[in-house]
């Protein structure tokens, strides 16, 4: 047994003290129920008065032993802690419509996201998105509801200005990372262009990475031919098609730099199968956490307080009236 505010049992004494102190002024009263009982009951029986405020002082003292949380210890174990911390960087520019994927880009890349941020429910996850410019959509957080709730709702209007900052964005995504204390910091960085707007060089970004203990993990999303639906003259949905826009040797060499990987994926499978081996080379294994498991008595005794106060204000209330 242990008390987990121990301290409130320094107020028993006091509790006690004052009790005594009280009776003593209030001698001149008699605990009788009835006057007309003092001559056949005489004056030993004085002392039945003092049962009621016995019961309210044993009362408080239960109370507070209560607030001072009593507690049996029951078990010890142990807790792997496992967790890292991630930053998606996803492109959500005009190419990401690109139909090459089913239904397109941007919503393939949505999906696997989803079904990664489930299988990493330890990890705190933030969302960065974007085109010629970028922001942070949801910042570094464990509610993983939130960020797949704002990764639902990610289109190609969530950036305005059309083009595709690399550098910045994973600007604004270290810009997240650089004072968390987790032992892993990662930047998952899906896109399927070259890097053409921004004020910050990809590898100034790289490199900044690689000072601040982050690794990227690059991602080049589609195949050799993207095709833009766009709508007609007549109304009808056409079609703009022309190859290449991935920059394979600057995603490959801002991976390198930081320690991560580049990945070409050509189709939604292969996709997938990108995000499976970046959640299996991300696991971080933090030393064994010691946990107590422990019964806690404090309603009980909460309990036991208010029985025991409320049949001493009835006794002494309504049982040993006082005369003076």
């Amino acid at each position: 047994m242990r008390f987990a505010n121990w301290y409130f049992l320094l107020l028993i004494p006091p509790v006690i003290v004052a009790f005594i102190l009280l009776a003593r002024y209030r001698k001149s009263a008699l605990g009788f129920s009835s006057v007309s009982i003092l001559a056949r009951r005489g004056a030993k029986k004085l002392k039945i008065s003092w049962i009621g405020r016995c019961l309210v002082v044993l009362g408080l003292t239960a109370a507070i032993i209560a607030l001072a949380r009593p507690q049996r210890h029951d078990a010890v174990g142990t807790v792997d802690q496992s967790g890292i911390d991630i930053a998606v960087v996803l492109d959500v520019s005009l190419s990401m419509q690109s139909v090459d994927f089913t239904p397109n880009r941007l919503e393939t890349a949505k999906k696997t996201i989803d079904d990664f941020v489930s299988q990493r429910p330890q990890d705190r996850m933030a969302l960065v998105v974007f085109k010629a410019t970028a922001h942070t959509v949801i910042p570094l957080t464990l509610d993983h509801n939130v960020i797949k709730e704002a990764l639902a709702n990610v289109n190609d209007d969530s950036v305005q200005e059309d083009g595709t900052a690399i550098g910045l964005a994973l600007a604004v995504a270290l810009n997240r990372l650089k004072d968390s204390e987790a032992a892993s910091r990662v930047i998952i960085l899906v896109t399927d262009g070259d890097n053409n707007a921004g004020a910050i060089n990809p590898y100034t970004a790289a490199e900044m990475a690689k000072e601040l203990g982050i690794k990227i993990y690059a991602i080049g999303v589609g195949s050799d031919i993207t095709i833009i639906p766009y709508e007609g003259l007549n109304g009808t949905i056409e079609y703009e098609r022309y190859e290449g826009g991935i920059n394979d040797a600057l995603l490959e060499q801002i991976a390198e730099t930081t320690g991560g990987n580049y990945y070409r994926a050509k189709d939604p499978r292969a996709l997938t199968n990108i995000f499976s081996e970046i959640d299996s080379l991300e696991k971080t294994e933090f030393d064994q956490g010691v946990v107590h498991y422990y019964t806690e008595y404090a309603w009980t005794f909460i309990k036991i307080a208010l029985l025991l106060l409320l049949a001493g204000i009835c006794l002494d209330r309504y049982v040993f009236v006082r005369i003076p």
